[in-house]
C-alpha cells in the first residue's frame, strides 16, 4: 500500500472512526441520479433549510449545524442533509454508481473553514489523495456516498463529525484545524481503483 500518510489532509486518516457499512445515500438506490445543484432563489433555500436550525443547541453538533445552516443562506447554498447529519452539495454528480463504504478511491480536496480560509488543498500539493470510504472522518466516509466517480461534492462537516475538541495538529506542533470548527470540503473524485497502490 501506498504510504500518503502525512501531515495536512492526510491526517484525515488518523480520526477516522468505526462505524456502520450502511449506504449514507438519501437515494433509494445506489443509482447516479443524484441531482446537481440548481440556482435558486434566497426564499427557496431559507425554506430549505432553517428546519435545520436548532432553538436551543445541546451540544456542539447543535452550534455547529446552526453555523452551517446560517452560512448557507448568507451564501444562498442549496445544501441536503444525510440521516447521519453530513450536509452537501452536489456540483458534478460523475457517472455510474454511486461510491459505497469500502471503495478505493483517488480525489483532489481543498478543505476551508466558513470564513472561507483554506487550510488544505491537494492541488496545491499537486499529489492527490488516495484512501478507502470507511477509513477517514465520518463526515467524508457518508457524505461522499451521494456522489459517483468523476463528480465533485462539497461537504459541510460539523466538528463531532471531522476533528472535534482536539482539532488537527500540523507538523509544527500547532493546529491545522483548531477544536470544535465546522468545516467546508469540495472533493473532486478522479477514480475508483481496484486495490490500493494501483
Amino acid at each position: 500500500m501506498k504510504n500518503f500518510l502525512f501531515y495536512a489532509g492526510f491526517t484525515l486518516l488518523l480520526t477516522a472512526c468505526g462505524g456502520s457499512e450502511q449506504a449514507e445515500s438519501t437515494s433509494a438506490t445506489n443509482s447516479p441520479e443524484q441531482p446537481v445543484a440548481e440556482e435558486q432563489s434566497e426564499d427557496q433555500i431559507f425554506l430549505q433549510l432553517s428546519p435545520y436550525l436548532v432553538d436551543e443547541p445541546q451540544g456542539q453538533g447543535d452550534t455547529d449545524q446552526n453555523a452551517i445552516i446560517n452560512y448557507a443562506i448568507n451564501e444562498l447554498i442549496p445544501l441536503e442533509r444525510t440521516p447521519r447529519g453530513v450536509f452537501y452539495r452536489v456540483l458534478e454528480a460523475g457517472e455510474g454508481e454511486l461510491l459505497e463504504w469500502g471503495d478505493y478511491i483517488r480525489v483532489h480536496y481543498k478543505g476551508y473553514f466558513l470564513d472561507g480560509k483554506v487550510f488544505d488543498d491537494t492541488r496545491v500539493r499537486e499529489k492527490p489523495l488516495e484512501f478507502y470510504i470507511g477509513n477517514m472522518i465520518e463526515g467524508w466516509n457518508y457524505g461522499l456516498q451521494n456522489v459517483a466517480p468523476g463528480g465533485t461534492i462539497q461537504l459541510f462537516v460539523t466538528s463531532p463529525l471531522a476533528y472535534g475538541e482536539e482539532g488537527l495538529p500540523n507538523a509544527k506542533g500547532g493546529l491545522l484545524v483548531p477544536p470544535n470548527t465546522p468545516l467546508v470540503f469540495e472533493v473532486e473524485i478522479l477514480e475508483l481503483l481496484k486495490e490500493a497502490g494501483e
